[in-house]
């Protein structure tokens, strides 16, 4: 098979190019055909497979994270109408709970006829996330003592168009460079985490809490799904001559099993001299068709008359040109891009696109992508693509990944079938915040290599305990209730289920130190 893979990268490329798995069409018998044959992956008939890549693959059999996936896949859509409405009771009756001021606030509120009933599209509605973190403050940033610039010293950022000069600590204003860095990483990561929360939430914590400004808030239709399946935000700092303006894309939920199977799933596409990119991620922010030979078919530079219902628009082409217009009326602005879990993947794989469309004036504005516990979104080629972009205009791409959060190990990089890779620069926290700047990706990178199984269950329950009692030390902010806490016990069911929280993503911003050094 290694003679086989370095004989397809000799080649040109003349075919079409992409992998659909259609697991909906998998079948028992097919995961038992899997386990106990060893057919060729492409003979499966749930399998689209571009001829160009059934080349490339040949006879590779369907290996165990093939077989594993599909299991995963299985298990998810069987539990897709019950977790949601599980998701629906659980988040109104925590808002019921927490809106009448607990129970015995319930009562009285009975009593005076004042009881509050929640409302999803309520600026004071949180979703389960709001709930494990109810955190919307952002946190000023810390002192530039000599005890206090070892933190985020490391990173080397653009911010408000000022460059930043590691050597003096100070950028080009004078301002200290760990103040700067520091702003940039907190307004990222408490961004993509109020990106969970509906749109009168959004809008409230950006103007009333931030004091910044609300552009607008965006719902994304899914041709492939026909439901608007990807939410994001814009906002700047200021409503004239802003400094910055900030895309945050919403992530994987955690009631939304669609969600998830988007998250793991194995098929991708060929984009041309993009590389291969994951066919979900493309379809949240786009995509008009599976075509792996012609990319500009497949996600046109503009969109079709008709691709979205009357009302609907789609991700891509819609934040462009909200992007573009506020570009426009702060000229001196810069363009921040980020997201957690799913939305750090559709952060990514946005500028991506930008740039196979040639939008040059939007991607010589952008100053960084910032991304929280991302999944993998291409092959090596989209890596070295969007990291050649990104360089062009001298910014940034930082990937955030704490401990042994699941989701920054998938799609699982399956060689040959599905060869996905992480791009940007890894910063990984361990369980205290301290991080390090990795130059690949992070331990234990598919996730179920039983030598880190100990050391993840070990780091479950050391979660636990430093949660119940991190404010003893840190303060009241980093005070867990019980709803956190429970989450985090999930953890020692399935070991990287509670570490891919936001909450831990603030914590290690806010607390974390960071070697000065790749390791």
């Amino acid at each position: 098979m290694a003679a086989a893979g370095k004989a397809a990268a000799g080649r040109p490329k003349m075919g079409e190019e992409k992998l659909i798995i259609r697991s909906e069409k998998v079948r028992l018998f097919d995961i038992l055909s899997m386990m106990i044959l060893r057919r060729p992956i492409t003979s499966y008939a749930f399998v689209d497979v571009g001829d160009e890549t059934a080349r490339d693959i040949g006879i590779t059999p369907g290996d165990i994270f093939v077989k594993l996936t599909e299991i995963i896949q299985k298990v998810l859509a069987s539990i897709y109408t019950p977790a949601k409405w599980v998701g629906i009771l659980v988040e109104f009756l925590l808002n019921f709970v927490a809106l009448n001021g607990g129970l015995l606030g319930i009562l009285w509120n009975i009593v005076r006829f004042k009881l509050v009933i929640p409302r999803r599209d309520a600026a004071n509605f949180r979703t389960m996330i709001g709930m494990i973190d109810g955190r919307t403050e952002l946190k000023p940033a810390p002192e530039t003592s000599a005890g206090d610039m070892r933190q985020l010293q490391v990173l080397n950022v653009l911010v408000s168009g000022e460059v930043a000069d590691l050597e003096s600590g100070y950028v080009t204003d004078g301002t200290p460079l760990i103040v700067r860095t520091y702003l940039i990483l907190e307004i990222t990561v408490m961004a993509a985490k109020i990106a969970y929360e509906n749109a009168a939430f959004v809008e409230n914590v950006v103007n009333n809490v931030w004091k910044f400004n609300f552009v607008g808030f965006y719902n994304g239709w899914n041709k492939f799904l026909k439901e608007e399946t990807t939410q994001a935000f814009v906002f700047t700092d200021r409503p004239e001559d802003a400094n910055v303006v900030v895309v945050a894309f919403r992530g994987t939920e955690p009631f939304n099993m669609q969600d998830w199977s988007t998250d793991v799933n194995l098929s991708w596409l060929g984009m041309g001299a993009m590389g291969h990119v994951h066919a979900g991620f493309l379809k949240a922010l786009g995509l008009q068709e599976e075509d792996g030979k012609d990319a500009s078919r497949a996600f046109p530079k503009d969109a079709p008359n008709g691709a979205a219902p009357i009302g609907k628009t789609i991700a891509y082409y819609k934040l462009r040109e909200v992007i573009r217009e506020q570009l426009k009326k702060h000229p001196a602005s810069r363009l921040v891009i980020t997201g957690h879990s799913l939305g750090g993947a559709l952060a990514a794989v946005f500028p991506a696109i930008l740039a196979m469309h040639k939008e040059t004036d939007i991607l010589a504005r952008l100053d960084t992508v910032q991304t929280y516990g991302q999944p993998r979104v291409g092959d090596d080629t989209f890596v070295k693509y969007l990291a050649a972009e990104v360089a062009k205009v001298a910014a940034t791409y930082y990937r955030i990944v704490y401990r042994y959060d699941v989701v920054p190990r998938v799609p699982f990089d399956i060689p040959l079938i599905a060869e996905f890779a992480h791009g940007g620069t890894c910063i990984y926290y361990d369980g205290w915040y301290d991080g390090k700047v990795l130059p690949g990706d992070a331990p234990n990178p598919n996730y179920f290599d039983p030598r880190f199984l100990l050391s993840m269950y070990g780091n479950a329950l050391g979660d636990l305990v430093k949660g119940a009692f991190l404010w003893v030390r840190a303060g009241k902010d980093y005070r867990e209730g019980p709803v956190s806490l429970l989450y985090r016990a999930s953890g020692l069911i399935v070991p990287g289920l509670a570490s891919h929280s936001p909450r831990d993503y603030v914590n290690g911003i806010r607390l974390g130190r960071i070697e000065a050094k790749q390791v």
